[in-house]
């Protein structure tokens, strides 16, 4: 038993206080995380559990729980449960943006995978990013990255086919895109620009991250290029956001 369960009879709502019922419930479970009364574990009572507890139905549980994971609080992750969050994972995003480099520099392990890979014709969003004419080949490349085998970023990157022709299977066999660039003459490359916000996942975002879908997650758009200038990357990048906080460095 967890210290959460003896303090369950003695915390009660205060129902017309002028406190949302499911901010309250909130705040007791976050003084409750805060006290380390989830265990080591640091598991979560199930939606119903709660709701058998606080007398409420589970919708009011379930804001709450989304109102723990914005605040970096917890991890919601589907078909698991609900986990206090051991702390957010600093993402440096600079002029060099390297998922292996900013995780393992954090003491993380890092694994990436590839999804998916497929030969389309450009759309006009991605062949202005990519300075190229309109519907030209490109390769569309999803990938999944995890810390510590928890699903951290989910991407959508497109590449100019006729500069790195084979390009999924080149990665697939040396293991990793800027190995793959490498071979392509591309030894090194920096970030453009980057465009930052946030949404609601669309589900296969979702699905991917393994989160709720009304969790937000932060999203990153941006434009990599080669020492010369030339875009060779367009892509955008989906973040758990309770799992990742972005910091963005001036590099000199």
């Amino acid at each position: 038993m967890t210290s959460n369960d003896s303090a369950a009879p003695t915390t009660t709502l205060e129902r017309g206080a002028g406190v949302a019922v499911w901010r309250q419930i909130e705040q007791i479970l976050a003084a409750e995380i805060a006290a380390s009364g989830f265990g080591e574990e640091g598991r979560l009572p199930s939606e119903g559990e709660l709701a058998k507890r606080f007398d409420v139905n589970r919708h009011t549980v379930r804001r709450a729980m989304l109102g723990l994971a914005a605040l970096g609080l917890v991890s919601v992750e589907q078909g698991r449960g609900t986990f206090v969050q051991p702390g957010a994972i600093d993402y440096s995003i600079g002029r060099r943006t390297r998922f292996t480099e900013n995780l393992r520099q954090q003491h993380h392990s890092p694994a990436g995978t590839m999804l998916s890979a497929a030969r389309v014709k450009a759309e006009p969003s991605v062949s202005k990013a990519l300075g190229l004419r309109a519907g030209a080949a490109v390769y569309r490349i999803e990938s999944l990255n995890a810390s510590d085998g928890v699903p951290l970023t989910f991407a959508r990157s497109w590449y100019p086919a006729a500069r790195f022709p084979e390009l999924p299977e080149v990665v697939q066999r040396l293991g990793g895109t800027t190995k793959a660039l490498a071979e392509f003459g591309v030894d090194d490359y920096l970030r453009k620009w980057s465009r930052i916000g946030s949404v609601l996942p669309e589900p296969e975002v979702a699905r991917r991250l393994n989160i709720n879908r009304q969790q937000p997650v932060l999203w990153v758009e941006n434009v990599d290029v080669d020492l010369q200038g030339t875009p060779v990357k367009y892509g955008f990048t989906h973040f758990a956001a309770d799992r990742v906080q972005l910091l963005v460095e001036h590099d000199l």
